[in-house]
Parts: structure tokens; sequence; C-alpha cells
């Protein structure tokens, strides 16, 4: 079985960044998303991060991925 998609969306010293990633969670908060975006950007912390938020991204039925647009906070 796949592991759940999510999409995190953010800002990063004023530069807009988003990153896809898989979690073992079904859902996975803005809360729990910097502390994953800190262990990918290792010389920042948690609350250097602004304008976090999580979508979950489905996978389609061809292999695609298609986005939620349910936005988690």
């Amino acid at each position: 079985m796949t592991k759940p998609l999510h999409l995190i969306s953010y800002t990063l010293h004023d530069q807009s960044h988003s990153v896809q990633v898989e979690s073992d969670r079904e859902q996975l908060t803005p809360y729990q998303a910097r502390f994953y975006l800190s262990a990918l950007h290792t010389f920042e912390w948690p609350s250097e991060f602004s304008d976090v938020q999580v979508t979950r991204v489905l996978q389609s039925k061809k292999g695609s991925v298609t986005p939620t647009y349910r936005v988690q906070r």
C-alpha cells in the first residue's frame, strides 16, 4: 500500500516554496509540516517558516496525482 502524499506550501525568507512528501499519516498538520521542513532545511528553525499550508494529494487511477484542495490549518 502506498503512503499518503501531501503537498506542503510555505514561505521561507520571503520566498515561496512547495514540496511533496509521503507520510505515514492520513492527515498532516501545518505544525507537523514545520518539523519536516526544518529537517529538509537543516539550518532553519520551525518558527522560520510562515504561511505553511498542507494539502492532501490523491492518486488517480491512471497514476497521476491530483490535489484535493482541502487545506488543513
